[in-house]
């Protein structure tokens, strides 16, 4: 094993030893370092594959990591890994922490994804290759405590299995015993290459781990992760002070307007309150006249006629 006191020579030194941390606690579970493990090793990869379908004689001949295939409809998937075998199948290998990201319906878009981009111009549908979506959960996300569980299509009303080539896989990786699936899955969660039970794995996890060159990669992986969440984040604070901004504006647009409304509602008030008092001063000038009229000597018949009012109302008027 190398120093680690000779692995780096930046000034800050307390960020490199935090680096150095991560890439010991990192396991093939980790998305990073499974990509980072697997990433063009034919051999590591035909290993698990084995292993996981139990089929001795596969033989593996493309794979490639972070693998990402565009959808039609402008959604695009970035695959943790993408093999082919010598028969033309298909292997889809997926490691994931939270359950959420194992849900059904993102194995059904991927398998979907894949099959869209295999099948070439011409070539007929009986021509697409059986296809694995493979899902390594640190979880059981299944919850029926089994190693592995195999999704197969079948037709409900006779049980029979509907053979369109393609299979869902999920292997629970919380599921360790003394089998060759789960002594692959105790290295998939362990952080120790010197504890790993497969010579292949626990060598491509020594290189990242206790080589210099190894190690500064993973630690630029390590930075060059941070830095995409630091971004991720500053883009998402940004959103969400433009989206409270909007919210105040839209806010303050509002109250505006109730304050116009208001106001109009004072104005509508003010002009009947004017309205109402213009009126009382005409009433208090014809009782005024009225009476005036009455102490002439005039009779309310002959006032009611003169000033074209009900006789009681004049009477009213000159009795108040």
């Amino acid at each position: 094993m190398i120093q680690e006191e000779n692995l780096f020579y930046d000034e800050d030194s307390l960020v490199d030893e935090e680096k150095l941390e991560i890439v010991r606690q990192l396991r093939l579970i980790d998305d990073t370092f499974f990509a980072v493990c697997f990433e063009q090793d034919i051999e590591l990869t035909e290993l698990i594959l084995k292993i996981i379908l139990e089929k001795d004689d596969l033989e593996v001949t493309y794979v490639k990591t972070q693998h990402t295939i565009r959808g039609l409809g402008g959604h695009s998937a970035l695959l943790d890994a993408l093999a082919k075998d010598s028969s033309g199948k298909i292997y889809n290998i997926e490691v994931q922490r939270s359950n959420q990201g194992a849900i059904p319906q993102r194995a059904r878009y991927y398998g979907g994804l894949i099959d869209s981009q295999s099948l070439r111009e011409g070539e007929e549908y009986k021509d697409l290759h059986e296809t694995y979506v493979i899902f390594i959960t640190e979880h059981d996300v299944m919850k029926g405590n089994l190693p592995i569980y195999h999704v197969d299509r079948m037709v409900r009303e006779t049980g029979q299995p509907f053979c369109d080539g393609s299979c869902i896989i999920y292997v629970n990786a919380s599921f360790i015993d003394d089998t060759p699936l789960g002594r692959l899955m105790q290295d998939f969660l362990c952080s120790d290459p010197r504890r790993m039970n497969y010579d292949l794995l626990s060598r491509k996890s020594s290189y990242f781990k206790e080589t210099e060159t190894g190690v500064k990669k993973m630690c630029k992986l390590v930075q060059d992760y941070a830095d995409k969440q630091n971004i991720a984040l500053i883009a998402k604070i940004a959103e969400a002070e433009t989206k409270a901004q909007a919210a105040e504006t839209k806010a303050q647009a509002a109250e505006t307007k109730a304050q116009a409304a208001q106001a109009e509602a004072q104005a509508a008030e003010t002009k009947a309150q004017a309205a109402q008092a213009e009126v009382q001063a005409a009433e208090a000038s014809r009782k005024k006249m009225v009476q005036s009229i009455s102490r002439k000597g005039f009779s309310p018949e002959q006032i009611a006629e003169l000033v074209d009012l009900p006789c009681e109302t004049v009477r009213a008027m000159i009795e108040a």
